[in-house]
């Protein structure tokens, strides 16, 4: 296989990631509200990148185990060599944890 082949393939998938993971949320989040009854429970683990809160019912209470913020702000730190070691770690000592649902 020519290396530009997959080359090509990754600039088009980039081109229109943002556009496909828009989709998924908002699909995600139809799928929730359709499904989800009156008075039950709901559990959903996503990547941080996903958006699916903003696009829920207003009638649909979220609890977040982690801030999605904390998450994705460790993830650039870890892609990060000059990375900040001690913010570093109250992120990692932050998301490792237990989770309590106040």
């Amino acid at each position: 296989m020519k290396p530009v082949k997959p080359f090509k393939a990754s600039l088009r998938y980039k081109l229109i990631e943002n556009k496909l993971l828009k989709e998924r949320d908002n699909f995600i989040a139809n799928r929730i509200d359709e499904t989800l009854g009156d008075r039950e429970t709901g559990i959903l683990f996503i990547g941080a990148y996903h958006d699916v809160i903003p696009k829920l019912p207003q009638d649909i209470e979220i609890k977040e185990v982690k801030k999605t913020e904390k998450v994705k702000e460790y993830q650039k730190l870890l892609s990060n060599l000059r990375r900040d070691k001690e913010h570093f770690k109250r992120l990692t000592e932050y998301l490792i944890s237990p989770v309590t649902l106040d």
